[in-house]
């Protein structure tokens, strides 16, 4: 985890280097680009120098100590180890089988996921279209050096309310000279070959398996139409039977580029965390340690170094919310949990302290930092748990301030149980069984009738078509934690096995996903919840399902990922021949005709997710209305407005300052959804350029007397 941890800290710390340099300089240039991302190499190499991969160590160790001893062996001997030797490597069969599906996706979805076809620039995923649209506009719009933290560039009255980290590393790249599509297709590899590699360190081949071919049933229709689709997403859709769990590689992982950087980077935290905390002392594999459950490794205090200097999870962690606040909430939840698992030893410290001293001694502890690990030294995680918290909640709630237009977002927060169990579009994608009236008129009924339609009906139409075995699987893990609690007698105090740990941190980032909607579309909350499928992806395999016999184990893997699978090879194969983004011809045009107006200047176009302006990197009045609805924009009246400008109604230079539009253009989009329109700035406005592309007008000036 060397490599991975070096890389990540490389964008980590080139990011936020990047932002305060351009919120110092009003905006970032070639210059400021470049000593970013050197500071973030510079990091990168204390962080891989720091960084200590303990089993990778151990295993080297034993394999040069194997080769020292190793004596002359005669050919029976040979022929015997020959037996093992080959089990093992038949064994690596199913890690080679899922790393080469990794690399097909990855390099199907990435090489191609922006690319030149003759005269137009296409993309691979149809789900991506309006996505990276966003994304393409946000790179520019940080390239070309707008004052940080930047206006929204699709709705007027806002600063960015978006986590955008990952598209200023890409707009760093840009300035440094690297090629967009270039940068575009690095980032993507690279973040793939991270994130396979995390998965595997995490929960070996089966957590890659879970993340790659994640579904429930949905894609078991290929046995009915025997045809590879996309059944957990687009074909569902066109089927007017959509899919909650929709593939997390295809609709999460591509489509929003946070999770490029956020994936790798929570894994890598957790497993640093568990390493520190919960692994043998003699070394052993980070693979193994979930089905370790003697007491005495468990239970008793090791106070361990960990694999990553502090500096390096503390930056990683507090920087989070500006790449993925979903992420920042799972991971914040983790370390809350590790507050309560020990004893409060710190309470017994400090009355020493104060019996041995009085209170002079309180001051001396409060005055000698270097003391504080001592008041923990009986509590090592809820002491690293209050370290990483406190030391991040100064930058960490700066960076949310800046993602969330100065907290104006919070207002998406919003108490909604059951997910997305309830929403008119993915509530029932197969079978319906309510809602029943069973007699509101007395209590039995009213509590008949609430478990039936709060319960049993969601659990059976909803729950069940999207997560199939998953749903048995998990609350058998969940039961077995319990189980176990109860009969090794686990108390509060004791220090808990890591799979009790992290299963409660599930239980209770699933809980916050289900209770609390955090997006104006519930559908969002996945982006939190699936941490909570991550974190018990290593433990249903080692307490579960790697203690059963092969063919037990080979037929419920196939029920797990089958679904996924045939999902995935159907998305990829959706994208032939690809999608059209926009002309080459026309974005090129529209670029140079843009460079030398003013960046901070607003345009009024057409609503629209691949509108050449934007496209260019420059601000708009709105854009493309699904984007400004899932980022928590009230554009309505904004809209009004605008239609009102673009059709040329009598108030429309009122309109114009009022939307702040210093520039109007007016092209082929405009031409077709504004037909009516009187054009008015034609004869008042100064004409800035125009083509067969259309033309700019400049509000600010007056047209030239004829």
């Amino acid at each position: 985890m060397k490599w991975v941890t070096a890389a990540i800290t490389f964008v980590t710390l080139s990011v936020v280097c990047g932002l305060f340099l351009g919120l110092a300089g009003r905006g970032l240039n070639t210059m400021s680009a470049a000593l970013a991302l050197v500071c973030g190499a510079a990091f990168a190499v204390a962080a891989f120098l720091g960084t200590r991969d303990i089993a990778v160590e151990q295993k080297s160790a034993n394999g040069q100590a194997v080769e020292k001893k190793s004596p002359k062996r005669s050919d029976a001997e040979d022929a015997q180890n020959a037996i093992p030797s080959a089990l093992k490597r038949y064994r690596r069969v199913w890690f080679w089988a899922v790393a080469v599906c990794f690399a097909v996706f990855a390099v199907r979805s990435f090489c191609w996921l922006l690319y030149i076809d003759s005269s137009e620039l296409k993309i691979q995923s149809p789900n991506n279209l309006g996505d990276l649209s966003l994304h393409l506009t946000l790179i520019k719009n940080f390239a070309n050096g707008v004052a940080l933290w930047p206006d929204s560039p699709i709705f007027v009255f806002s600063k960015l309310r978006y986590p955008a980290g990952i598209d200023l590393f890409n707009a760093l790249l840009s300035l440094a000279h690297v090629d967009l599509l270039t940068g575009l297709v690095w980032v993507g590899l690279m973040s793939s070959l991270a994130i396979f590699y995390g998965f595997y360190r995490w929960g070996g081949t089966f957590a890659v398996a879970g993340f790659l071919f994640n579904g429930g049933i949905a894609g078991f229709q290929f046995l009915k139409m025997f045809k590879f689709l996309d059944y957990q997403g687009t074909a569902a859709d066109i089927a007017h039977r959509p899919i909650a769990w929709k593939s997390i590689a295809l609709s999460m992982l591509v489509t929003q580029r946070g999770w490029l950087y956020s994936i790798p980077a929570g894994l890598v935290l957790l497993w640093h965390w568990r390493e520190k905390f919960f692994s043998p002392a003699n070394g052993d594999s980070a693979a193994e340690i979930p089905a370790q459950a003697d007491e005495s490794v468990t239970n008793q205090p090791r106070p361990r170094k960990g694999p990553l200097p502090f500096w390096v999870g503390l930056s990683i962690y507090a920087s989070m919310p500006l790449f993925h606040l979903h992420t920042f909430i799972a991971l914040t939840i983790v370390l809350i949990v590790g507050l309560f698992f020990e004893r409060a030893t710190e309470l017994k410290f400090i009355l020493n302290v104060v019996r041995n001293e009085g209170i002079a001694g309180i001051g001396r502890l409060i005055s000698h930092p270097k003391m504080w690990p001592e008041i923990f030294r009986d509590a090592p995680i809820r002491g690293h748990s209050a370290a990483i918290l406190i030391a991040a909640f100064i930058p960490a709630t700066f960076f949310v301030w800046l993602t969330t237009d100065q907290f104006h977002a919070a207002s998406v927060l919003k108490w909604h149980p059951g997910w997305a169990q309830d929403s008119p579009d993915l509530a029932a994608p197969y079978f319906k069984l309510g809602p029943k009236d069973f007699g509101s008129s007395t209590a039995f009924g009213l509590l008949l009738q609430k478990t039936w339609n709060g319960v049993i009906a969601p659990f059976f139409q909803f729950w069940l078509p999207n997560f199939g075995l998953w749903v048995p699987l998990t609350l058998a893990l969940v039961g077995l934690c319990g189980w176990r609690i109860w009969t090794e007698k686990w108390r509060w105090g004791d220090r808990p096995p890591a799979d009790i740990a992290f299963v409660l941190a599930a239980v209770l980032i699933f809980a916050f996903g289900y209770f609390v909607q955090t997006a104006p579309w519930d559908w969002d909350n996945l982006k939190l919840m699936v941490w909570g499928y991550f974190l018990i992806l290593p433990f249903l395999w080692s307490d579960i399902l790697s203690r059963w016999a092969f063919p037990e184990r080979a037929a419920t893997c196939l029920l797990l990922f089958g679904s996924g699978f045939v999902t995935l090879l159907g998305g990829l194969t959706a994208g032939h021949p690809g999608f059209g983004l926009i002309e080459r011809a026309r974005l090129d045009h529209i670029g140079t005709a843009l460079r030398p107006l003013p960046v901070e200047a607003r345009f009024a176009t057409y609503p629209t997710y691949n509108h050449p302006v934007l496209l260019q990197g420059r601000k708009v009045v709105l854009g493309y209305p699904g984007h400004l609805w899932t980022e928590g924009f009230d554009w309505g009246k904004a809209n009004d407005q605008l239609t009102a400008l673009m059709n040329g109604a009598a108030n429309w230079r009122e309109a114009a300052k009022t939307l702040g539009v210093r520039y109007i253009f007016w092209g082929q989009d405009e031409r077709t959804n504004y037909q009516s329109s009187s054009r008015p700035w034609e004869a008042t406005a100064f004409l800035v350029a125009s083509g067969d592309w259309g033309a700019i007008y400049d509000l600010a000036q007056e047209a030239p007397s004829r």
